[in-house]
């Protein structure tokens, strides 16, 4: 993988895990604020659930256009605080956990070993996908956008319009932006909410990049099943000489 479009999907993991979004002169429809709020303590009140994603950036650099596509599935244990997830691209996968806040990260290729960090998050549901969807939808402008059928379910769908400033920066121990400070336009955010258990059904993320003359449109789409099934986590024993300390090389 080239590095332009390798930097672009670190940039939809770094949206993955959740955006401060700020800004001001917001519009946010109370309907929407209403159903963002029941769906909140619908996911709190939820144990277990698994989710499956599709990450997909498309860049054009130097009139050269890549393509990376990710799939992502995983179970999310929210009782035990532990989270087991894999990734697909070009047909290697990548194994993950968390326990509680320890994350153990395959690092693949030739590097054979799992990269272990600490999490920095006052909540642990935050490190969760469901929540960390929803927390998008926190600022910025929020709007209801009437019922559709998701997996023959009944959902309304609220959109999100998070500000660049939200896309380009993120928390990772200290606040740093994205690529040297790229523009980031059209950003939204789509939420499919249960209408029957307000728990989330499907989202979808979408925002363009442009630096110089280079640019990219990075699309990600996750759905969510399973809620309050048997589904557990069990972290393996990971031998000391097969880990490393930080981040995969």
């Amino acid at each position: 993988m080239r590095r332009p479009a390798l930097h672009l999907a670190i940039a939809v993991c770094v949206l993955l895990a959740g955006c401060s979004l700020l800004g001001p002169n917001h519009t946010r429809d109370e309907r929407a604020e209403s159903a963002l709020a029941d769906a909140a303590a619908a996911i709190n009140d939820t144990e277990t659930y698994r989710f499956d994603g599709d990450v997909s950036v498309v860049a054009t650099v130097d009139d050269r256009t890549e393509r990376v596509d990710v799939r992502t599935n995983g179970t999310v244990d929210a009782a035990a605080r532990r989270m087991h997830g894999f990734a697909e691209r070009d047909g290697e996968v990548y194994e993950s956990y968390l326990d509680n806040r320890t994350r153990y990260q395959e690092c693949g290729g030739m590097f054979d070993r799992w990269a272990v960090d600490e999490q920095e998050a006052d909540d642990w549901s935050t490190l969760t996908p469901a929540v960390r969807q929803l927390s998008l939808l926190e600022s910025g402008s929020l709007y209801y956008n009437g019922t559709e059928t998701v997996d023959g379910r009944e959902t309304t769908l609220l959109v999100g319009e998070p500000t660049a400033e939200a896309l380009t920066q993120y928390q990772e121990r200290r606040s740093r932006s994205l690529f040297g400070g790229p523009n980031v336009e059209n950003a939204e955010v789509r939420v499919w909410l249960d209408a029957e258990t307000n728990r989330p059904r499907k989202t979808r993320i979408r925002f363009e990049v442009s630096r110089g003359g280079n640019t990219a449109t990075a699309t990600t789409t996750m759905r969510f099943s399973d809620y309050g099934s048997a589904a557990s986590v069990d972290v393996p024993v990971i031998p000391e000489d097969d880990q490393w300390s930080g981040d995969c090389p």
